[in-house]
């Protein structure tokens, strides 16, 4: 396994001359260094070579991958509480050969072994649980009953489940709906989307369908079905983050799939507002982004791949099969899901192991739109313990204290060149109601399957690749309270901050987009921020904050990275990432492709390097900045122009720097040329003043425009090749 390499080594790359161009050397600020950087990637790389293999997915292919996973569960695995997951893969394996058998007796006696051994794992599962009861009066184990459902469901089918059988199942999954409690033993039935209520309903509508003539079945069905509602009523699920939303809908979907729920999956504002996210979120090399809380790079991919087969057998959309294969091929050519951290990987695995079940191989997968998204959610409300009890009186209580309301709110632009192998893809982060709060934050950015940017884990705030402001003299008005006592942090569940996206668009060669927040990050102040995505090509980026306060600010873009090359300029970094690590675990390594961060020069602004967090150990350890300090007053604006810039491994990026050049900085309006080896010349313009622009000249071919935004690309002889303006 890769290790990391503390303390040592990076701090050498700093000791090397930067490259000034305008304003002063970059300076370094309690940096502390995690990785050595690999020589061995600088020599040019053929991009080609990084392309990942593709083929289409069948049952068939999860369970040649699950087969290793299920050995010995025939003679019974004694898993005790996990029990119910890690029997997945056996089950899987079980009803597939016992489905292929075709009449083979030998065949069929295996399947029924196999099943008698994950009968013996369950048991095993139900005596923990029972000494669970006895010590503590109840358990945590929210999975146990949808999964052991699922479990005697497909054995049913089979024909392997006794009367004895039968009456263990009755007796485990009244147990499951008793004494499954939220947070603590007899804490009462709970409301709400999350992980905690959402298995206490469908441990009580799986009683009351499951054996209707028990007492109580009609008050089980009254609880569960306003717990669906919680989450049905405004079709989709407040979670911003990938781990409790996975861990929320895996409940919802399976509850689905046991009970013959299809709305939720057909019913069409479920599939705009919930299942959308799973498909354009998606890279175009089948990888998943993390933020938020998230068990590191791509984890859950296999919690999607059980969503999109699920979906994909429901709405007989061929989409939602092309992705579940797409991220099923990226995990087989990476070595598995989430490698050598087992929690992480064994989840996935197990989720596959249901996608198996659920898949059906009739439904053609079929390429989604290649385009650019703005995807929608609705809004989070976080509730106080008076306003949770006032909205549900005989509730124990709202899971995590967040509910929903059905106003639609803009949740993240994916920026995508295509679905092809390498093609670049940008995921930015929109939504200002759930932590962490990074609306405008680039919380994905890839090509060639290497990634650029990655939030590290943070299930309260982080700040990730946006513009960020600092209060140096204390005097800001923040969160719209004058007297905060506090560090000028948002707190959790900050809810101050609107977003809107007034422009957003795409075309064959560009997307574009024009995000506004109001109270950004807490403080009385206004961000709007531009983006223009070149498809695999440039980014042009455009900051402008406008305050509406007064107080002595830094503020700036910041980039947080992995690594930095030795040489660098005042006013850029060359990045790059070299693995993916989640709790000291190596996840992947990462394909050689860099990223330059180019901010335009000015003299007043100085790029700094620093630690993340002092002392502590994370997989993105160093953050820059290029920022500006000074006194702002009502109606005080400040700009900044960035150039993202993919290409391939190199130690000195000076020479690619210099072919950037920044045609205009003025406030409303950023302009850069960036000129190739082959001699062509790209034109980025984000002009949303509308100003009249004569660009060009010294080499360069001359442009006249007046355009919101443009985009325009001239052959090596200055003929034009492409011209877009909006």
């Amino acid at each position: 396994m890769l290790t990391r390499l503390l303390l040592l080594c990076c701090s050498l790359l700093f000791l090397l001359p930067a490259l000034a161009q305008e304003g002063p050397a970059p300076t370094f600020l309690g940096t502390t260094g995690y990785f050595m950087p690999d020589l061995s990637r600088f020599p040019q790389v053929d991009p080609t070579t990084l392309a990942l293999p593709r083929q289409p997915v069948t049952r068939e292919d999860y369970i040649n991958f699950l087969r290793p996973l299920a050995q010995g569960f025939e003679r019974g695995q004694k898993r005790g509480i996990y029990g119910p997951r890690h029997a997945l893969p056996a089950l899987a394996v079980y009803a597939y050969d016992f489905d292929t058998a075709n009449g083979d007796q030998n065949k069929l006696a295996a399947c029924h072994a196999l099943a008698a051994g994950i009968k013996i794992t369950l048991r095993d599962y139900k005596a923990t649980l029972d000494q669970q009861i006895k010590d503590q009066g109840g358990t945590y184990s929210f999975e146990g009953g949808y999964l052991c459902a699922t479990h005697f469901r497909e054995m049913r089918k089979r024909g392997d489940m006794s009367a004895e059988d039968e009456a263990f199942a009755k007796d485990l999954l009244l147990m499951l709906r008793r004494y499954q409690f939220a947070w603590s033993p007899n804490d009462g039935l709970w409301r709400g989307q999350q992980h905690r209520s959402q298995a206490q309903g469908i441990n009580h509508l799986l009683c009351a369908t499951l054996y209707p003539d028990e007492l109580d079945a009609p008050k089980w069905k009254e609880y569960g079905e306003k717990v669906w509602g919680d989450w049905f009523n405004f079709r989709d699920v407040g979670i911003n983050d990938i781990n409790y939303f996975m861990g929320s809908v895996e409940r919802i979907m399976i509850e689905a799939e046991l009970l013959g729920r299809a709305e939720a999956f057909t019913d069409p504002l479920v599939q705009s507002f919930l299942w959308k996210r799973l498909l354009y979120e998606t890279t175009p090399d089948g990888a998943v982004p993390p933020y938020g809380a998230h068990l590191g790079y791509n984890s859950h991919a296999g919690h999607r791949i059980l969503a999109l087969e699920l979906l994909g057998k429901y709405t007989r959309d061929g989409r939602y099969r092309w992705v579940a294969n797409r991220l099923f091929n990226y995990a087989m050519a990476r070595g598995g899901f989430s490698p050598g951290h087992q929690n992480a990987r064994a989840i996935s695995e197990e989720s596959v192991a249901l996608a198996s079940l659920f898949c059906d191989d009739t439904v053609a997968p079929v390429e989604p739109d290649g385009g650019s998204q703005l995807l929608i959610r609705k809004e989070v409300l976080r509730l106080t313990n008076e306003e949770a009890k006032q909205m549900f009186p005989d509730a124990g209580g709202v899971d995590c204290n967040m509910y929903t309301s059905q106003r639609e709110m803009p949740s993240k632009l994916a920026f995508r060149a295509g679905w092809n192998s390498g093609d670049q893809f940008m995921l930015v982060e929109l939504f200002p109601r759930h932590d962490p709060l990074n609306p405008t934050a680039i919380i994905g950015f890839e090509r060639y399957a290497s990634v650029f940017a990655m939030p590290t884990y943070e299930k309260y705030v982080s700040r990730e690749n946006m513009v960020k402001i600092e209060d140096l003299s204390g005097e800001a008005t923040f969160c719209g309270n004058p007297d905060w006592p506090g560090r000028k942090e948002l707190p959790t569940g900050y809810q101050g901050m609107e977003v809107t996206v007034p422009e957003f668009g795409d075309d064959e060669r560009v997307s574009f987009a024009r995000v506004q927040v109001t109270n950004y990050m807490g403080f009385k102040a206004t961000q709007e921020r531009d983006f223009l995505f070149v498809k695999n090509g440039p980014v042009l980026v455009r900051d402008e904050t406008t305050f509406d306060d007064t107080f002595k600010a830094r503020l700036g873009p910041i980039w947080n990275t992995q690594n930095i090359a030795p040489v660098q300029g005042a006013n850029w970094v060359n990045t790059w990432f070299s693995g993916h690590w989640f709790q000291n675990c190596f996840l992947y390594s990462n394909p050689p492709w860099d990223l330059l961060v180019y901010h335009a020069p000015q003299a007043d602004r100085q790029l700094t390097v620093r630690g993340r967090w002092e002392g502590s150990e994370v997989d993105v350890p160093y953050v820059t900045q290029y920022a500006w300090e000074g006194d702002v007053t009502p109606g005080t604006r400040v700009q900044f122009t960035e150039v993202l810039l993919p290409h391939a491994p190199m130690l000195d990026a000076s020479q690619l720097a210099g072919d950037i050049i920044v045609l205009k900085d003025d406030l409303g309006t950023s302009a850069a040329a960036v000129k190739s080896a082959d001699g062509t010349v790209e034109f980025l313009i984000i002009n949303p003043a509308k100003a009249a622009l004569e660009l060009g000249g010294n080499g360069l071919p001359p442009v006249k425009t007046a355009a919101a935004m443009a985009y325009l690309r001239f052959n090596a002889d200055g003929t034009p090749d492409y011209q877009w303006t909006r």
